[in-house]
């Protein structure tokens, strides 16, 4: 009975060509376009993510980018997020730090002559 209705309630969520948003870290959101929903009632969608950091995006750092090329992606890890509560990129760094090497770099660089 109770797998009757969770197969129900994915089928109305998880509908072909609907997108979904939602905030996985405090300012990072990601958006799931799905593609296909054919394997749902075993927990698996195919479709597009966008993950995006909402603070770097309204600043003008980065460009809004697309979407990634279409994948399997299991229910249960699609709103996952690996990187720190306060986003950055998913690999745990952020473009401060990035700005903040580059910096160093130069500065490095300069200080010889």
């Amino acid at each position: 009975m109770l797998t009757t209705i969770r197969n129900w309630l994915r089928h109305r969520r998880y509908r072909e060509g609907t997108t979904l948003c939602r905030f996985i870290a405090k300012d990072v959101r990601r958006e799931i376009l799905i593609v296909s929903s054919a394997n749902i009632d075993e927990g698996v969608i195919t479709g597009r993510i966008r993950t995006v950091n909402v603070l770097y995006l309204s600043h003008g750092l980065i460009p809004k980018p697309e979407f990634e090329p279409a994948r399997e992606l299991r229910l249960d890890e699609i709103w996952r997020w690996t990187g720190n509560s306060w986003g950055g990129l998913p690999d745990g760094t952020s473009i401060a730090d990035q700005d903040q090497n580059e910096k160093a770099d130069h500065d490095k660089k300069w200080s010889s002559f």
